[in-house]
Formats: C-alpha cells, sequence, structure tokens
C-alpha cells in the first residue's frame, strides 16, 4: 500500500489543477524557495485524511484553506483534494485495488467527502484508515513541530505514536464507545429502577387489595356455601312443615265440619224438649236469677260495711299523725321566742354604739384628703408623661441621625463590595458564555454531521432491508421446493415399499423351498429374466405362474424335492427343468397390427432360454384386443395365443383378461417399476442435496443482511439518540446563553443602580451639628423628666398610703353594718315562722276535730249496715229453699235434656279449640309461607339461586349448632374489610406482569451493565498487553536507531511508575556520542532532531507506515548527520514511501524522484520535476 497521486485544486496557493506522481516505495525530495508553497502540499495530504483542526493547517478558520485570490487572480470558492492510494495487498478494507479519497470545502462552511467518486461521512474516511498509519493523527507526517510534540513535556502527543503503533487506538476507541454505552446503560438503569421502585410500590399497594379482596372472596364463597347449604335445608324443612300442617289443617275442617252437624242434630233435639219443659224451667230460672241477685246485694253491702271500716282505721290514723304535727310546732315557737329575745338585746345594743358615728365622720375626713392627694398625684403625673414624650421624641431624632450616619456608611461598604463582586461575576459570566458560545457550535456542526450521517444510514437500512425481504422470499420458495421434494420422496419410499413387500409372489412351496433347499434349487424363473419394457405386462400374462416356477439345478432332483414338499405339507409348487435344448417351431404370424412371438422380447440366460420358448411357442403379441379375435378366428386350426394388453384370445376359443390394479402386477412389472422409482428417488435426493445447499446459503445470506440490518438499526438508534441527546444539549446551551445575557444586564443595572446610590449617599450627607444640637437637648430633658418622675413617685406613695388608711376604716365599718344587718334578717325570719307555726297548729286541730265528727257518722252508718245484711241473710236463705225446690222438680221432667246440653257445650267447646287450632295452623301456614318466600327472594336476591332448582348448589357439612354463629362471624368480617374492588386481581395480576417485565428490562440492563464492564475489562487487558509488548519492542528499536545515528550513542525509555502503562507518562533520554546520559532539554537542536527521528523510526520497526512526509526535518542536521540520516531513510525505503520537503542538497542528491515548487505568478504555487541541478537552484 502506498500513495500514487496527489491532485490538487484551489487548495491555499494551488489555483491551478495539480498533480503530483509518487513512485512506490523510496524518496521523493519536494524542493523549492521559502514561501513558494512546499509545506501546502503537507498540508494538503493531512487535509484530505480527514485533518479537522484548521492550527494544524497554519490556518485561523478552515474556510481559510480556499485560494484567497491575488491581485492578478480572482478568490475561488471551493478547494479539492484528492489522493490516489494504491491497495494491491488488501491492507485498507474496501474490494479495490486502487481507492481515491477526495474533500471538497467551499465558501459557505460545506464539506464533501468522497471514496471513489462516491459521497461518504467523514467518519467513514476515518474509520478507512483506521490503525492503518495513514491516518492524520499517526507518526507518517513529521515536521518540527511534531518533532518539538513527541519530546515535549506534553506527554499526550507522544503517548499517541505509542498507541498507534501498539495499534490500541482502536481498542481506546471502542473502550471509550463502550463506556458511553455503560453510561447509557447506567442511566436507563436508573430510569428503570426508579419505575422499578414505583412499579413495586404499586404492586405492594395491589397487593394489599388484592389480599383484601381474597379474603373478602373467600369469606363470601364460604359464606355462599354455608348459607345456601343452611337457608336450602331451611327451605326444604318449611316445604315439608308446610305440607304436614296442610294435611292438619284439612283433618281440623273435615272435624270441624262433623262436630258442626251434630251441634245441629243436638240442637234440634234440646229445643224439642225445651218446648215441652219451658214453664218448669222458667220458674227455676226467675228463682237463680233472684238468688243471683240478692247474693250480688248482699256482697255489696259487705264490701260497703268493709269501707266503713277502713275509712274508721284511716281517720285515726290522721288524727293521731294531726295531733303530733301539733306537738313539734308549740316546741319549735318556743325555740324560736328564745332566739328572738337574744337577738333584739344584740341589735339594740350595735345600733347604739357611738363609735360607729366617729368612724363614719373619720371616714370622711380620709376621703377629702385624699382627694387632695389624687389631684397632685394626677398633675406631677400628666407633667411626667409629657417630659416622658418629650425625651423620647429627642432621643428618637438623635438615634435617627445616628443611624442614619451609620447606615449610610455601611450601605456605602456594602455597595462598594457588591460593586466588585458584580465586576467579578460579570467578567466570569462573559468567559462562561463564550466557552458556552464555542460548546454550541461545536454541538451544532456535530448534530449537523450526525443528521447527515442519520439520512445515510436510513438509505442503507432501506437499500439492506430490501435485501432482507428478497432473500427471505427466495428463502420461502426453497422451503416451499424443499418440502415439495420431500414429499415426492416420501411418496415414492412408500411406493417403493409396497412394491418391495411385493417383490417375491411364490407360493408356500416355492417359498420353502427358497428357505430349505436353496443349495439344490437355482432360484425362481421370474428372478432370472427381463421383458421388454414395452410389452413386460403382456409377458406376465403369457407366463403367468410359470413366473412363480422353481428352476431346477438337475432334473434327477425333482423326486427328492417332492417329498421333501409332501413331507413338510407346505402347498404347492411349479418345478421347472432347464436342462435340453429348444426343439420348437416358432410361430410365424405376420400381419397388420402383429408385435410378434412373445419369447422375442424376452431376455434370459442361455440355459434358461429353451425353457423359456417352449413355454412361450404358442403366444402371439398383438397391438388390441379386436386383432387377437380376428387372429384366432383366421388360425383356429393351430393351438396358439394372442395376446393383447390386459386380454388374451385363444383359437378355440376361450378368452383371458387380468385385472389393472398395482397389486396384480407381475414380478417382472414390479421389479421395472422398482428401477424407476429408484432412479426417480436419486434424482430427487440430488435435487434435495442442491435445493438444501442453496437453501443453507440463503439462510446464512440472510443472517449475514440480518446482522448488517440490525447492525444498522443500532447504528440508527445510535445517531438519534445522539442527535435526541445533542439537540437537548443544544436547548440547555441556548438557554444557559440566554440565562447568561440576562443575568449580565441585570448585573449591569444593579451596578449603576449602585453607584448611583452611592453618588446620593455622598450627596445627602451633612455636618454633625444637628447630631450634637439633638444629644445635648436630650440630656437636658433626661434631667428634667428624672426629678418630675421622682416627685410623682413621691406623691403616688402619700396617695397609696392615704388608700390604705380608708380601706381600713371602710372595713371596720362593713364588719358592724353585716352584723346588724344579718341580726335583723334573722328576726324577721324567726317572726314569720312563728307566724306560720300558729297557723299551722289552728289549722291542725280544725282537722282534728272534723274527724271526730266523721268518725262518728261512719260508726253509726256500719252499725245499720251489719243490722241490714243480717236480714238479707235471711231473705237469701228461703230464696234458696225455693229455688232448689224448683231444680229438683225441674230435673224430673227435663230427662236426657242436661246430658244433651253437656254434648253441646262439649262440641262447642271443642269447635272453639278446633276453630283455634285451624286458626293456629292457617297463621303458622301462612308464616311459613312467608318465611318460604322471604327466603327465595333473598336467596335469589343475594346469590342469584333459584331455591328450585339447586342442582347446581354444592352442599357443604356443618354443624346445626355453629352454622348460624359462623355466618353471623363472616358477615361481621364482611362488613368489617368494608368496600372492596372485586376488579382488583385482573389490575394486581396485570401489575404484576408489569412488574415482571419492568424487573426482566432492568435484569437485562444489568446483564448488558456486567458485560460492558467485562468488555471493557478486556478491552484494557489486551490493551495493556499489546502496548506493554509493542514498548518494549520500541525500547530496544530506539536504542539501535540511535545508535546508527550517534555512534555509541545511548537512550533510555521509561514509563511513570505507580500509574496504569495505558495512561502513564513516556520519558525520553537521550546520550549523545561522548555526553552524559540526561533529558532531552539539554540536547541540541540538531541532537533534538536526531533522537526524535530514531524514536520515530524506532516505532516504524514495530510498526512499519505505509508513507511518511518529512517536512525540513533535516534542517537542524549538518552535513554528517545528514548521511547517517539518509542511510536510515534509504534503509526503511524498501517498506515506506517517504516524501521530503527540504532545502538541503545532500538529501536531494539521495532522493529518487525531485518535485520543484515555484510561484512564477505571485500567490499561485505551481509543481515542476526537476534535475538536480534546477533543484539546487530552486532550494536557493
Amino acid at each position: 500500500m502506498h500513495i500514487t497521486k496527489l491532485k490538487i485544486f484551489g487548495f491555499k496557493s494551488f489555483a491551478q489543477r495539480t498533480e503530483i506522481t509518487f513512485p512506490g516505495n523510496g524518496l521523493t525530495a519536494v524542493v523549492g524557495p521559502n514561501g513558494c508553497g512546499k509545506s501546502n502540499i503537507v498540508d494538503a495530504i493531512r487535509w484530505v485524511l480527514g485533518e479537522q483542526k484548521a492550527a494544524i493547517l497554519r490556518m485561523g478558520k478552515m474556510q481559510d484553506v480556499i485560494f484567497s485570490g491575488t491581485e492578478e487572480r480572482a478568490a475561488m470558492s471551493l478547494a479539492e483534494v484528492s489522493l490516489v492510494i494504491n491497495n494491491d495487498d488488501g491492507r485498507l478494507p474496501l474490494p479495490y485495488a486502487e481507492i481515491m479519497v477526495t474533500r471538497r470545502a467551499h465558501r459557505n462552511g460545506t464539506s464533501e467527502y468522497l471514496i471513489n467518486n462516491q459521497e461518504c461521512r467523514l467518519k467513514d474516511i476515518q474509520n478507512l484508515f483506521f490503525d492503518s498509519g495513514l491516518g492524520t493523527g499517526t507518526y507518517s507526517q513529521m515536521n518540527e513541530r511534531m518533532i518539538n510534540a513527541v519530546l515535549s513535556d506534553k506527554a499526550e502527543d507522544r503517548r499517541t505514536l505509542f498507541e498507534e503503533a501498539a495499534g490500541v487506538s482502536k481498542y481506546k476507541q471502542q473502550r471509550k464507545e463502550t463506556l458511553r454505552q455503560l453510561e447509557r446503560v447506567q442511566v436507563d438503569m436508573a430510569r428503570v429502577e426508579d419505575n422499578l421502585n414505583s412499579t413495586r410500590r404499586s404492586v405492594r399497594q395491589y397487593e394489599k387489595q388484592a389480599e383484601k379482596t381474597r379474603e373478602w372472596m373467600e369469606l363470601r364463597r364460604r359464606l355462599k356455601e354455608l348459607d345456601l347449604s343452611l337457608s336450602l335445608d331451611k327451605y326444604e324443612d318449611n316445604k315439608k312443615s308446610v305440607s304436614i300442617l296442610d294435611t292438619s289443617r284439612k283433618r281440623v275442617e273435615h272435624d270441624l265440619e262433623s262436630s258442626k252437624t251434630r251441634l245441629t242434630v243436638l240442637k234440634t233435639q234440646i229445643d224439642e224438649k225445651r218446648l215441652a219443659i219451658s214453664d218448669d224451667e222458667n220458674s227455676l230460672r226467675e228463682l237463680e236469677q233472684l238468688v243471683q241477685k240478692e247474693e250480688l246485694s248482699l256482697n255489696n253491702m259487705n264490701n260497703e260495711l268493709m269501707r266503713f271500716r277502713e275509712t274508721l282505721v284511716t281517720l285515726e290514723e290522721s288524727s293521731n299523725k294531726y295531733r303530733k304535727e301539733i306537738e313539734e310546732s308549740r316546741e319549735k315557737q318556743t325555740t324560736l321566742r328564745t332566739e328572738k329575745e337574744l337577738l333584739e338585746e344584740k341589735t339594740a345594743h350595735l345600733g347604739s354604739d357611738d363609735e360607729m358615728d366617729e368612724q363614719v365622720r373619720l371616714l370622711e375626713q380620709e376621703r377629702e384628703v385624699l382627694q387632695v392627694l389624687r389631684n397632685a398625684y394626677d398633675d406631677s403625673r400628666k407633667s411626667s408623661q409629657e417630659l416622658a414624650e418629650k425625651r423620647i421624641q429627642v432621643l428618637n431624632k438623635a438615634n435617627s441621625l445616628r443611624s442614619r450616619w451609620q447606615r449610610t456608611d455601611t450601605e456605602k461598604d456594602l455597595l462598594l463590595k457588591d460593586i466588585e463582586n458584580r465586576d467579578k461575576e460579570f467578567s466570569d459570566i462573559e468567559e462562561q458564555k463564550k466557552e458556552a458560545q464555542g460548546n454550541l457550535e461545536a454541538m451544532l456542526e456535530g448534530i449537523a454531521e450526525a443528521e447527515r450521517e442519520l439520512q445515510m444510514l436510513e438509505e442503507r437500512q432501506c437499500v439492506q432491508a430490501e435485501k432482507v425481504e428478497s432473500s427471505k422470499e427466495e428463502i420461502q420458495k426453497l422451503e416451499k421446493r424443499l418440502q415439495e421434494h420431500k414429499n415426492d420422496e416420501t411418496r415414492l419410499h412408500s411406493r417403493l415399499d409396497i412394491l418391495s413387500s411385493m417383490a417375491v409372489s411364490e407360493g408356500d412351496g416355492a417359498k420353502w423351498l427358497l428357505e430349505n433347499k436353496s443349495q439344490e434349487i437355482a432360484g425362481l424363473l421370474g428372478q432370472k429374466i427381463e421383458a421388454d419394457p414395452r410389452y413386460v405386462s403382456q409377458i406376465e400374462f403369457a407366463l403367468g405362474e410359470a413366473l412363480d416356477a422353481v428352476l431346477l439345478q438337475d432334473a434327477n432332483l425333482a423326486d427328492s424335492l417332492l417329498n421333501a414338499l409332501e413331507q413338510a405339507s407346505v402347498g404347492s409348487v411349479l418345478l421347472a427343468s432347464f436342462a435340453g435344448e429348444s426343439s420348437f417351431e416358432s410361430s410365424s404370424i405376420e400381419g397388420d397390427r402383429v408385435i410378434g412371438p412373445a419369447h422375442r422380447f424376452v431376455s434370459a440366460a442361455p440355459e434358461i432360454r429353451p425353457l423359456l420358448e417352449r413355454w412361450l411357442s404358442k403366444w402371439i403379441l398383438v397391438e388390441d384386443f379386436e386383432t387377437a379375435r380376428r387372429l384366432a378366428k383366421e388360425n383356429a386350426s393351430k393351438d396358439l395365443w394372442f395376446l393383447s394388453p390386459g386380454r388374451a384370445v385363444h383359437t378355440a376359443g376361450f378368452i383371458r383378461a387380468r385385472g389393472g390394479s398395482s397389486e396384480s402386477l407381475g414380478i417382472l412389472s414390479r421389479r421395472t417399476e422398482i428401477d424407476e422409482l429408484e432412479k426417480k428417488l436419486d434424482q430427487i435426493k440430488s435435487e434435495l442435496q442442491s435445493i438444501e445447499t442453496s437453501y443453507n446459503r440463503s439462510q446464512d445470506l440472510l443472517d449475514e443482511d440480518q446482522t448488517v440490518f440490525n447492525s444498522i438499526l443500532e447504528d440508527i438508534r445510535e445517531k438519534q439518540a445522539q442527535i435526541q441527546s445533542g439537540n437537548a444539549a443544544k436547548l440547555i446551551h441556548q438557554h444557559t446563553i440566554q440565562n447568561m445575557d440576562r443575568q449580565l444586564e441585570r448585573i449591569e443595572n444593579e451596578r449603576s443602580r449602585a453607584k448611583s446610590r452611592i453618588s446620593a449617599m455622598e450627596s445627602e450627607r451633612s455636618e454633625d451639628s444637628e447630631l450634637k444640637e439633638a444629644e445635648t437637648l436630650a440630656t437636658q430633658v433626661e434631667d428634667e423628666y428624672q426629678k418630675t418622675l421622682a416627685k410623682a413617685q413621691e406623691q403616688e406613695l402619700m396617695y397609696r398610703n392615704k388608700e390604705s388608711d380608708i380601706r381600713e376604716i371602710e372595713m371596720r365599718l362593713g364588719e358592724k353594718r353585716s352584723l346588724i344587718s344579718a341580726s335583723v334578717s334573722r328576726l324577721n325570719s324567726i317572726g314569720e315562722q312563728l307566724s306560720m307555726l300558729e297557723e299551722l297548729i289552728l289549722t291542725r286541730e280544725q282537722e282534728i276535730e272534723g274527724i271526730e265528727i266523721k268518725a262518728t257518722q261512719v260508726t253509726q252508718e256500719s252499725e245499720t249496715l251489719a243490722s241490714q245484711i243480717e236480714e238479707k241473710h235471711e231473705a237469701l236463705r228461703v230464696l234458696e229453699r225455693r229455688r232448689d225446690e224448683a231444680r229438683e222438680r225441674y230435673n224430673v221432667v227435663s230427662g236426657d235434656l242436661e246430658e244433651w246440653r253437656g254434648e253441646e257445650r262439649s262440641i262447642n267447646d271443642s269447635l272453639v279449640e278446633r276453630i283455634s287450632e285451624l286458626k293456629d295452623i292457617e297463621r303458622r301456614l301462612e308464616s311459613l309461607s312467608a318465611n318460604i318466600e322471604r327466603l327465595r327472594e333473598r336467596i335469589f336476591s343475594e346469590w342469584e339461586v333459584d331455591l328450585d332448582n339447586t342442582d347446581d348448589v354444592v352442599r357443604v357439612e356443618y354443624e346445626v349448632s355453629s352454622a348460624d354463629r359462623e355466618i353471623r362471624e363472616i358477615r361481621g368480617k364482611i362488613k368489617a374489610l368494608g368496600p372492596v374492588n372485586q376488579g382488583i386481581m385482573d389490575d394486581f395480576e396485570e401489575e404484576k406482569h408489569r412488574l415482571e417485565e419492568v424487573e426482566r428490562q432492568f435484569d437485562d440492563l444489568d446483564r448488558a451493565r456486567a458485560s460492558l464492564e467485562r468488555t471493557i475489562h478486556k478491552l484494557d487487558i489486551i490493551a495493556r498487553d499489546r502496548f506493554m509488548d509493542t514498548f518494549h519492542k520500541i525500547q530496544k528499536n530506539f536504542q539501535e536507531v540511535f545508535s546508527r545515528l550517534m555512534h555509541d550513542g545511548g537512550t533510555k525509555l521509561t514509563l511513570e511508575e505507580g500509574v496504569d502503562p495505558l495512561e502513564a507518562e513516556i520519558e525520553v533520554n537521550a546520550r549523545p556520542t561522548g555526553k552524559k546520559m540526561r533529558g532531552v532539554r539539554a540536547l541540541s537542536g540538531g541532537e533534538r532532531a536526531l533522537t526524535a527521528v530514531s524514536l520515530l523510526f524506532a516505532i516504524y520497526m514495530e510498526k512499519p507506515s505505509p508513507y511518511c512526509v518529512l517536512d525540513e526535518v533535516d534542517g537542524p542536521l549538518d552535513d554528517a548527520n545528514i548521511g547517517r540520516f539518509m542511510e536510515l531513510l534509504r534503509h526503511f525505503s524498501k517498506q515506506t514511501q517517504f516524501i521530503l520537503v527540504t532545502h538541503n542538497k545532500r538529501t536531494m542528491a539521495s532522493a529518487d524522484m525531485l518535485y520543484g515548487v515555484t510561484q512564477e505568478i505571485k500567490g499561485i504555487s505551481r509543481i515542476a520535476s526537476v534535475k538536480l541541478d534546477d533543484a539546487v537552484g530552486f532550494a536557493v
């Protein structure tokens, strides 16, 4: 792999189309005076390979690479550079022997990238040259800046060269990509974990509700079982009770009808009897009524007598009670009169005391003195209050003035400090804004690039999707063909198995001989012959049973074989001996539609041929049945068979026919068909193998296409995520910049306000004389206030003491007045009580007198009533004797009447009982029916079960004593559970499924995280191993190359200790000839150049680069070093293409090809192939 051509147009100073051709491996020198554009060739190579930093191209911005014009030539709007690379060795991952990479830049800032004139992305070019030694960041382009960078204190540039040589750049890039994926996975894990925690909380909530619902459903199930079982038993018991009660009701109704009939008969008999004895009965009834009347009157009189006696007892008790009350009242009067006398004496003593009048006069005097003190105190307090208000005003004014100046000073200091802070904040925000704007521009460019890449990916996706669909359709067609061939193969195998099973159709005798006498026989005739395929069925027809004939090796064996068959009792057999020669004459029947004698179309071994010809000598093959019939008639005198397909006609008139099914095929037909089937099977197997190969190949292609398609989809998703995150970051940056603008505006306003405020405070501040006057006045007012306050306090003390004296006098007067008032009140109360007691005694005495009068009257009335009662007793006894006499007469004449009446009463009583029983039964029936209906309605309402149709009801066993209690407990538990969402179970299952899905997502992400971490660890190990291996080799190479450039020189290449080799700094030390080992800073310019070149070529030795551009690297070298340097280049030119930009004649002399760069027109570079002498002239 090497560069073959470089095409430049409009790039920097190359305004004209310029093409530079490079040989293969060797040295190409570019010479010319300073400023002619030699280094622009190097920049062109770097630019076309994808360089993105304008500073490296010695430009302010990327658009500056476009030719900017001269005084004589206008500026161009386009810069284009193409680099043609020979790829015969296939080191670049494209299937082309020659690859041309093109880059274009336009004035409007857009860029184009092309590979073999096909538009592509910058990333495609970078990927193309990745880890090939052709990239922009490799050691393939060396100039003074790179020499300084390799030996500078910045370890990054030096490390890049080592990583490129070790081939770990791709691993670091993969690690970087993997880290980004890991960050995305961790972000997704955090998001999914939040969702997982939320879903778990939701599931726990649902689980509680579901547990409640399950408990509710279990309680409802148990309640339903118990309730239905218990209710169904009650329902059946009630229905049985209804049936029993209905039977009882009918029985009672029947008894009622019988009793009513008997009662009617008895009433008729009684009425007839009563007519006969009505006078005696009436007399008896009158006497009985008189007796009852007298008994009633006597009872009333006895009751009245008892009431009189009770009244006398009550009057006596009341009289005794009143007398006792009178006695108690008189005793109480005596006590109250004594107390009254004592109180009157005490009250008279208190009311005549002169001390009380003296106390009243003293009280009036003290009150007058108190009023005087009160007035003086009020005046002093008023004065002190006025002075206090004035004092507060004066102090407030002084404090206000003092605080104002203090606040002013403090506020000024704060404002000055705030302005200083605002200035710093303003500067910081401006810096942040510039940085944010730079980031935003880079982000916008990245988003645009990502969108272009996304568009290309989507186009590739469409193309790849069509390829996948095409592959799927091809696979479906192949699958269909494959299935059809497999079906054919199965069908043919089945047919072959059937025919194979029919292959041997010999009888039992032939079969026995084949199994037991195989050494003495030669096989079956049908197995030894072959027929023309066209007439095989007709030959089989002709041969018939002879096909199964057993061929004998020797005719003499026939007897022994037949005896053996008879002894074995295995059935019949046809034996044939083929010994002998044919001795028959072939029938020569010719004519239209005659095929010929049958034996001509059969082939067999010579020894079998005579036997076959003799058997078939009488069979002629014809084309159709009509011909056979015709020829049989024409040759009626001969013994011949004319055989057409399926039918045979004998000259004697016989006609034979055979069936046409596969089972009726003969051995020859079956064998022919088996051969054909085997050929077809071989063909189908071959085709199946071909189809399967095509199918596997198509499946592999589909897998590859699907893998590519999935890869494209993954890239699309990655780009979409990148664009989405870029847009989000863009909005954030834009919002941040807007916030910064607002902050800058706010800070500027605050600074202006602060400065204005400081100016105002400085202008408003006055002299301190006002404050001093206020403080003097405050001191004077304070002194006056203190004096007035002391005087007021003294007067207040006098006033409070006098007020205390007055309260003491008033207290003593109040006590005396309270005693007098209490005594007067008690005297009044005693007088009222005495009056009430007197009235009570008088009333009770009058009531006692009335009681005595009433007792006398009651005693007289009770004596009179007792006499009347005695008379009534005598009259009642007379009436009872008359009634008894009349009853005896009535009983004699009434006869059976009483018996009938007794029976009537008995029947009436029985009727009452039966009616009561009937009503009770009807009431119970009504109650049971209502219970049954209520039970049916409740069960149907609650459980939707019809108690008359309970085939589907599952009954449970229960204890009658505890079933009701359990039902009440279950209902109580259901009520305690409260409202229940019966649909929560579906929601719970759905939420559980969602939780499982989220957990599965989290597990997938966790596995992805672990996989990415393992990948990172693996990449680190591989990169570290490769880097260390390469580093040790470069150490050795560095010493070798340096020794060639500087005899007896030494080098030291070390890694920073205690740090990961992939991150450690690489330290370079060199010891030129005759000097001590020291750092590269102490080296001269030439020594530094040789050291850098030695290190670069040490890297080349480990991983040779296809090309190397050396831009005036030989400038610091003297002639001796130039010679060793060129020897080194010549040594490596066998495997590396060198392009040297130089002014040195010795370098030019060593080059294989020279190109001169000149500016015949100022500002426009031109290329010319020159000779050495001309080159020296160019370089001067």
